[in-house]
């Protein structure tokens, strides 16, 4: 039993040493190789001034623009290429008759598109694929985003945010994308904070503030328990304003706390100086003892400055941290003469 479990081993080292070599050698093949792909919109846009139907001899007259054939590249490279490097030459961008980066034009079966029907507008291709004239690599042909559709479409009189099927077979209003199954309910909220370019996981395409809103004043975020009302929000609210804000307003923690105030806010929480107040309360909208203290009568009835007092002293290098003349208050950084006159 013993050799063979030794044997077993053996044949599995062997097998993954196998595996690893092999990995190593397409890595160093991938990083090593010529650049298959590379291709310069510049120099046969913008240099040779090349006009896109030489090349994508169907983008006028096909649903379908197509990618360049052989035959057409071989009009201008069967010469230019006999001076290159073989890792130069337009073989590397085709493989038999085909272009190599057909994937660069192929959208998925949902999509409804028409290529020769955004092209009777007389509008330049460098509307939909913009700064194409200077581009460098192929997959740059697949940069054009929904966002570059819906925002054309919208300056057309006949075409309305909702209208999906204008583009899409099964995408519709009442639609739902397959992660909106299983725990999304849950996971959702993660989705939506990380504000995501995917498609998949942009929630102001169908989705308004508003209906957030009305969900969330029904259906709390499952951490909002008794005990984050009671202890935890607090901490949260310090940590990550921003994250509370999706849903609150500042009005909002002031109407609650007007009534209820914060549970270590006890005994001698406010004594001497009382600067634990700017340890939680950040930013302030402003810096005036006002912001928190809005109707301290104390504070209409400040002494004014002892006559030996001149304008222009520098009040705090009697009443700063020195122990001779300790404030009564916190100091936050005003002008003491704005209280002290």
């Amino acid at each position: 039993m013993a050799l063979l479990t030794r044997s077993r081993a053996a044949r599995m080292a062997g097998l993954l040493l196998l595996l690893t070599c092999a990995a190593c050698a397409a890595l160093r093949e991938w990083f090593s190789g010529p650049r298959r792909l590379a291709f310069s919109h510049e120099r046969h846009v913008t240099l040779e001034k090349l006009a896109c139907a030489n090349c994508h001899a169907d983008a006028l007259a096909a649903d379908d623009p197509g990618m360049p054939a052989r035959d057409t590249c071989d009009v201008c490279h069967v010469e230019i290429d006999a001076q290159r490097a073989p890792e130069q030459r337009i073989d590397t961008l085709f493989r038999g008759t085909e272009y190599a980066a057909q994937h660069a034009v192929r959208l998925a079966d949902e999509v409804l598109f028409s290529h020769k029907l955004h092209t009777t507008g007389q509008q330049a291709c460098n509307a939909c694929h913009r700064g194409i004239e200077h581009s460098g690599d192929v997959r740059f042909l697949a940069q054009v985003q929904m966002d570059d559709c819906t925002r054309c479409h919208a300056e057309r009189t006949h075409y309305k945010g909702e209208d999906c099927a204008l583009c899409h077979r099964e995408v519709a209003a009442s639609w739902a994308p397959p992660n909106h199954k299983a725990n999304w309910t849950r996971a959702h909220g993660l989705i939506a904070r990380a504000k995501s370019e995917v498609s998949a996981e942009r929630c102001d395409l169908c989705h308004q503030p508003a209906s957030c809103e009305q969900c969330h004043r029904v259906q709390a975020p499952e951490n909002h328990t008794p005990y984050w009302y009671e202890r935890a929000h607090g901490l949260v609210a310090m940590d990550d304003r921003q994250n509370c804000a999706a849903c609150h307003e500042p009005e909002s923690c002031e109407r609650c706390h007007a009534t209820a105030r914060p549970r270590n806010h006890v005994g001698t929480w406010g004594a001497p100086l009382a600067t634990h107040c700017l340890s939680c309360h950040q930013p302030l909208r402003n810096e005036g003892c006002a912001a928190c203290h809005q109707a301290t009568p104390s504070h209409r009835l400040a002494r004014p400055q002892p006559p030996s007092h001149f304008p222009g002293m520098n009040c705090r290098q009697c009443h700063g941290l020195t122990p001779t003349a300790p404030l009564p208050h916190v100091d936050n950084g005003d002008d003491c003469s704005s209280c002290h006159p």
